[in-house]
Parts: C-alpha cells; structure tokens; sequence
C-alpha cells in the first residue's frame, strides 16, 4: 500500500474527516485530499510525524521505512491498551498460536 492509500485508508478506519485530520496536521484539507491523492509526492518530515500521530501509526508504517522491533511493540502495546482485557487475552493467544504454526513450518 502507498503512502497515499495508507494516509487515506487510516483516516476513514479512525471515522476521520478530510478536515479533522487537516486541522491535526496544521495544513487545509485540500492538501490532505492531495496527499491522498498522491498530488504531493514530497511531504516534509515534520508533516510525515504529524500526519502519524494524528492516524496513530508510526512515520515509519506510512513511509513503509523499516521499523524497529521497540517501534512495533509500542505499536502493538498502543493497540492492545484499546481491548478489554479478554480482548486482549484473545489477542495473546492468537499470537501464540500463530507462533507455534510458525514454528512447525519451518
């Protein structure tokens, strides 16, 4: 997925308007509709880090940049904190089974 499509396919999961998140990032919403219409290939970084925090993702997932382990486990325990805890109890235990299905295909 482009950069484009993640701004985008982020922004509407998050129930967010074009205006919302412009107003997040401090820029017009007809620059965040450019953004995701792939319009502006060059965003500045401070930009890339603004747009992050406000889509609650790294800038690292939406540059596709390759992400630290310490990056994806604060990721992870962010999303984590949103469950119930048999949610997330649910979750743990999805994660070790794929792990163990891992383990037995290799």
């Amino acid at each position: 997925m482009d950069f484009k499509d993640k701004i985008k396919a982020r922004r509407l999961e998050l129930s967010m308007t074009l205006e919302a998140l412009a107003e997040k990032v401090g820029v017009s919403a007809a620059t965040i509709q450019r953004y995701e219409s792939g319009n502006i290939k060059n965003v500045r970084k401070d930009k890339i880090k603004l747009l992050a925090d406000a889509l609650e993702v790294s800038p690292s997932y939406l540059m596709d940049w390759e992400e630290s382990k310490t990056e994806i486990h604060t990721l992870a325990a962010h999303a984590l904190g949103d469950l119930t805890t048999d949610e997330q109890k649910k979750v743990l235990e999805f994660a070790q089974f794929i792990k163990s299905q891992r383990g037995n295909n290799d």
